[in-house]
């Protein structure tokens, strides 16, 4: 049995493309999608419908159920400040109702089972908590924590953009990595394999090449960069270099104060001065 476990897109048509083909060589039985479809990147309902053609089951990411509640009474307050989001709301207003209604009826958790190898259980953070990542630093004790209600021996997550094969307690902790923006200073477009062997699963971390200089085209050419602003560089350079800059920005934002807070856009330059490789604001564990 061989299983693809694809994860965290976020709108890279072209990575995805890339994947799709190298899965095409790799011919597993079996694709699950790991949450995360779009945002980020410009193409929004190209995404969507590559995924709705191919039929792979998946889970839902947090950017999927932000998504969701935008502009609607279920968003939470801090998600409702656009100047703070607007790359949130330039992919939302991309979306039809029937992307909507894709993206809201994937659900947090699927378990997997297959005959004669441990089970797995697919999820997009941890048990509970679409916004919450393992990642490769993070304490056991707190892996205890998040994992407690989980009875499958594998999880298999993404989220954090970072693949991780790791055991920690009774789990052994599988994440895909990203498609579309990588966090691990390799920025290939990135996924893995599971391949039962002799009662065990046997993890294969693909890396795939794709033309990288297109969607630095297309931040321009869709208006994403024009409309989202200086905040849509921070998601071209993670596409470039596989550095978290796109989520970095939010961890030194949030240690701001009101007056940087209130205007985002207008801080970027300045973040990038003191950020990058070796001087991240935020600790990944």
């Amino acid at each position: 049995m061989r299983i693809a476990i694809v994860s965290d897109i976020h709108g890279n048509l072209p990575a995805f493309e890339a994947v799709v083909a190298d899965l095409k060589t790799q011919a597993p039985d079996l694709v699950y999608f790991g949450g995360d479809l779009v945002n980020r990147c410009p193409w929004t309902r190209e995404v969507i419908d590559l995924y709705q053609d191919l039929g792979w089951p998946g889970v839902m990411g947090n950017h999927d159920l932000i998504l969701v509640n935008l502009n609607t009474d279920h968003s939470h307050v801090i998600f409702q400040n656009r100047a703070r989001f607007p790359d949130m709301y330039w992919t939302w207003g991309r979306l039809t109702q029937a992307d909507l209604a894709l993206l809201g009826a994937l659900p947090n958790e699927i378990p997997i089972q297959v005959a004669g190898l441990p089970a797995l259980r697919l999820l997009h953070g941890v048990s509970g908590n679409l916004f919450v990542g393992i990642y490769p630093e993070m304490p056991d004790s707190k892996i205890a924590a998040a994992l407690a209600p989980i009875e499958e021996p594998v999880v298999v997550c993404g989220h954090t953009h970072r693949t991780l094969d790791r055991v920690s307690g009774r789990w052994r902790i599988i994440n895909a990595g990203s498609v579309g923006l990588p966090y691990n200073s390799d920025p290939r477009a990135q996924y893995v394999i599971l391949d039962g062997v002799d009662g065990a699963w046997q993890s294969t971390f693909r890396q795939v090449a794709y033309d990288r200089e297109r969607v630095r085209r297309a931040f321009a050419t869709s208006g994403m960069s024009a409309e989202v602003g200086p905040m849509s560089e921070l998601s071209l350079r993670t596409v470039l270099t596989g550095e978290p800059y796109a989520s970095d920005f939010g961890a030194w934002l949030r240690t701001q104060p009101d007056a940087i807070r209130i205007n985002p856009s207008a801080n970027v330059a300045a973040y990038l001065q003191t950020h990058g490789p070796g001087h991240w604001a935020f600790f990944m564990g």
